[in-house]
């Protein structure tokens, strides 16, 4: 028996940031146009979901399986622009038109609080050298992190639900672009309006929908999942080490705990994506120091939250990508 492996898979999803027109229908194959790097370890797998009912009497419990397996994605990449558009996109669920021509601009915000179906996609996942691979139907972004650590790549990670998976026959993956991935010098944090450039050594990025996938993923008369809809507690979190030690202001500042901005920007124009919170909650992480380096150098670690500000929404984004075509269509 042979043994597939993570790095022998395939993973492809559509290259033009599109959507399904509804939850039930799987997208065009035609329309998967962008492969991970081989760099990409992809783990799949699917799970039935058992729910208890009581008999007649209202005595006795039984197991009722419902068919429709809900699967599981989980991606780790090198960051690349492409890659990180992409998700973002999807993840936060509201992508504007593009703006001005070849490089295009795209304004990125989260869904309202009380929309709960993001936007759903389609991706083909497969094995090199294996038969038809699947067809994944209605995938969804559950969660997605990014992490940086000074003179090192920048790092992802992304987990997708999805609703069905179905052999395609003659799909042809296609060739993976050779995009090449950020590094920590290519990021930029601002916090509070300054810099961090100076003293920044670490920063994560993450973000979770926290998709429901028991009953909720069901209507009472269906067998196969029917919708993916994300929890009403979504999380968000930036966390960012600066060196210092605890009589620097900074550590007085975010022991008391602070509210500013947070920017976040990865790569230059014309490929770039931005990130903003304008209002997240910071404190110290932990105890707030952490040694580093073998010269045993202080960090001072933050953990932040983005919040809501007034009518805005805690994170939104820009991304500018330069291709022949307009990105993010839907």
């Amino acid at each position: 028996m042979s043994v597939k492996r993570a790095t022998q898979s395939l993973f492809a999803i559509p290259g033009a940031g599109l959507r399904q027109v509804d939850f039930a229908t799987a997208m065009d194959p035609a329309d998967i146009t962008f492969l991970f790097p081989d760099t990409a370890k992809t783990f799949y797998r699917w799970d039935q979901t058992r729910e208890e009912q009581l008999d007649c009497s209202g005595e006795e419990l039984y197991d009722k399986i419902l068919l429709g397996e809900i699967g599981d994605i989980t991606v780790s990449f090198d960051a690349t622009p492409k890659i990180v558009a992409l998700l973002v996109a999807y993840a936060l669920g509201v992508a504007a038109a593009p703006t001005g021509t070849n490089p295009y601009t795209h304004a990125i915000t989260e869904l309202p609080l009380d929309v709960y179906q993001g936007p759903v996609f389609s991706a083909v996942f497969g094995f090199r050298g294996g038969a038809d691979p699947l067809l994944l139907r209605s995938c969804a972004i559950n969660s997605w992190s990014l992490s940086a650590r000074a003179r090192q790549k920048i790092t992802g990670q992304a987990n997708i639900k999805f609703a069905e998976g179905t052999p395609i026959e003659d799909y042809v993956f296609p060739a993976c672009v050779n995009e090449p991935a950020l590094r920590f010098q290519d990021s930029k944090l601002t916090i509070g309006g300054v810099d961090q450039a100076t003293l920044l050594r670490m920063w994560d990025l993450g973000y979770d929908n926290k998709i429901l996938t028991d009953d909720h993923a069901y209507t009472n008369a269906s067998t196969k999942c029917t919708r993916l809809e994300r929890s009403d507690r979504r999380e968000r979190r930036i966390n960012w080490s600066i060196l210092g030690d605890d009589s620097d202001a900074a550590f007085a500042t975010y022991k008391a705990g602070a509210k500013q901005s947070a920017l976040l920007e990865l790569g230059a124009s014309p490929n770039k994506v931005s990130l903003t919170a304008a209002e997240t909650f910071f404190e110290l992480d932990g105890g707030g120091l952490a040694k580093d380096g073998q010269a045993g150098e202080t960090n001072i670690k933050v953990a932040g939250t983005p919040a809501i500000n007034g009518a805005a929404l805690p994170v939104v984004g820009s991304i500018i990508n330069a291709q022949s075509t307009a990105f993010l269509l839907t």
